[in-house]
């Protein structure tokens, strides 16, 4: 599965959640057109409806329904890529003016890396890459001795 097909399902489900959380619903509102194409607008109308309704009556007392509506409109954002190619562009077009409509509807990743143990390496990434590089070798260390040494 393409990076950018799980970047943009992630994104979109994490945008989607954080609009409707906080009632900002203009461009969210056009989201199940996106299922025209698969016959299903009107369910995914009824579905953003449905977690609109959740997130309202969930917050703020419990902050774990929003992680799961996020993930559950993800898993459907992904499936409607994999299937509609074309949806992509959409996507990306309705997810730039929510963000334009509403500026505080943006994602944030948080990542923590931890590495405890005696001469441990601890790596994380975002939408990247690592690239490791060796470190010189210290002074007296992986060089030959030299001839004179040897006699």
């Amino acid at each position: 599965m393409s990076e950018v097909i799980e970047s943009l399902a992630h994104e979109g489900g994490t945008v989607l959640v954080t609009a409707l959380a906080t009632g900002l619903v203009g461009a969210a509102r056009r989201l199940p057109q996106l299922w025209r194409r698969a016959g299903a607008e009107e369910r995914m109308a009824a579905e953003l409806e449905r977690s609109a309704r959740e997130l309202a009556d969930s917050q703020p007392e419990n902050p774990d329904v929003g992680t799961r509506v996020a993930v559950v409109w993800e898993t459907r954002l992904r499936d409607l890529l994999l299937t509609d190619p074309a949806a992509r562009g959409e996507l990306e077009h309705l997810l730039a003016e929510m963000r334009r409509e509403h500026p505080q509807v943006t994602t944030t990743t948080t990542q923590h890396v931890t590495a405890s143990a005696p001469n441990s390496t601890a790596q994380g990434v975002i939408g990247g890459s690592i690239h490791n590089h060796a470190p010189a070798a210290p002074p007296g260390l992986g060089t030959l001795p030299s001839s004179d040494a040897r006699a």
